[in-house]
């Protein structure tokens, strides 16, 4: 295992866009944190995708997170920022009834307050471009991170949506092994943040089902823990179900080839994206370039236009 000490860090061949705080207007993909008179789009979640790979008797779980939707076609190269922490969050045993799904959220969570992190994986980058990842179990930091592989830098954007396709995202993807995260129950609560720190007031991004809090009435969730959601918003968690015991597919997990803006609409009946102009029926049913088979999973990158 080649992560071994408490807190690891290494350099990671991730090339450098100028500017890593991109100030522009977009999209999850359109709640980018605002701090002050800038839009830190450096910190905005686009997608986040979760599903196994591997033999049934040796999965992994691959966890992908796919941030600033903003980085420039002309972009050959990315640079992370240095003031914000990227992290998954795991919840190994919530109260989750799968069977019921009249919302088309993959379950209902039945004791939405008692979500909790069990499992999280902060990720930070330094001056150098290099990572720094730190495991988290119950708040405890793991002196011997549970990893397979992890991957930060450019790729494809994997959103099947028209304004997506030539575009790239900074993407962080790790694999772990299932047997590591799954204990007493196959079905896990995902969500992401971002946090940027030496800021007050509403710092957090945070995605988990896809497309819901990029809608106006729903942005509030960015802010607040998943376990405050229901209680502060009326709306539900702002995470991702899956049982992992099942394949992974939009609204259960979420796999790369998950066409969620038709999904969204036909399975749980929120068509605003379905309904714009070069989407729905009109728009694209599958990523523009072909996503990879093994690690990371994600397509490559576009090449810069000039």
């Amino acid at each position: 295992m080649w992560l071994t000490r408490r807190l690891v860090s290494f350099t990671l061949l991730v090339p450098l866009v100028a500017g890593s705080a991109l100030l522009a207007q977009a999209a999850d993909h359109s709640d980018a944190p605002a701090l002050g008179p800038q839009i830190r789009q450096d910190a905005n979640i686009t997608d986040v995708h979760a599903f196994v790979v591997g033999p049934s008797s040796n999965p992994n779980l691959v966890l992908a997170l796919a941030t600033n939707p903003a980085i420039p076609p002309t972009a050959d190269s990315y640079r992370f920022p240095t003031d914000v922490t990227f992290e998954f969050n795991i919840d190994m045993d919530a109260d989750v009834n799968t069977a019921v799904d009249p919302s088309g959220d993959g379950g209902i969570i039945l004791d939405p307050k008692r979500i909790n992190e069990d499992i999280s994986f902060s990720i930070r980058f330094g001056e150098d471009g290099s990572l720094r990842l730190q495991q988290k179990s119950r708040g405890v930091v793991m002196e011997d991170p549970q990893m397979v592989n992890c991957f930060a830098g450019l790729r494809d954007d994997p959103f099947i949506r028209t304004p997506r396709m030539g575009r790239n995202i900074a993407a962080i993807v790790l694999e772990v092994p299932l047997s590591s995260i799954v204990s007493r129950q196959s079905t896990l609560l995902i969500w992401a943040t971002t946090k940027v720190e030496d800021f007050e007031g509403s710092q957090q991004e945070i995605a988990g089902r896809a497309l819901r809090s990029m809608f106006p009435e729903q942005t509030a969730l960015n802010s607040l823990h998943p376990k405050r959601h229901m209680q502060k918003t009326g709306f539900p968690p702002e995470v991702i179900i899956y049982d992992t015991a099942q394949p992974a597919q939009f609204p259960n997990g979420r796999k790369l080839t998950d066409d969620v803006v038709d999904l969204a609409c036909t399975v749980a009946g929120e068509c605003r994206v379905f309904n714009q102009a070069n989407e729905g029926t009109n728009g694209p049913k599958e990523n523009d370039v072909p996503f990879l088979e093994t690690f990371p999973y994600l397509a490559e990158p576009h090449p810069p236009t000039m």
